[in-house]
């Protein structure tokens, strides 16, 4: 899809989980190969801006991972974990619109410091 769509980046944005462990919590981004850079620069933009604007997210580090969705692709991909569902501080979170909004607004932040990076 994002090969018809003439796209020169490829961002999937997620909710985690993980069973049996309701204290982890935090943000995850992951790459393969060709989107390190840009997991490197969204995944520091995501965790400065929503912890700058007064919400904790825990900071889980970029991870390469060989999901279907990085490694079948011929751009830069990133698959961006926004945080833990079975955490229930996390997921509580998570449902409100204003935190939705801050978590958007900085994936947005580090897409557009990504591309201004790549034309510098």
């Amino acid at each position: 899809m994002s090969r018809e769509a003439g796209a020169t980046l490829f961002v999937s944005i997620h909710a985690n989980s993980i069973d049996g462990r309701p204290d982890v919590n935090g943000l995850e981004t992951y790459h393969y190969n060709l989107g390190q850079s840009l997991a490197e620069t969204v995944h520091s933009a995501v965790v400065d801006y929503v912890n700058k604007n007064g919400f904790y997210l825990g900071n889980r580090n970029v991870r390469s991972a060989r999901f279907l969705v990085l490694r079948k692709s011929s751009i830069p991909a990133i698959l961006v974990e926004t945080g833990y569902l079975t955490s229930e501080a996390e997921a509580a979170r998570l449902r409100r619109d204003d935190y939705q909004k801050v978590m958007a607004e900085g994936i947005a932040k580090g897409i557009v410091q990504y591309i201004k990076d790549r034309r510098d």
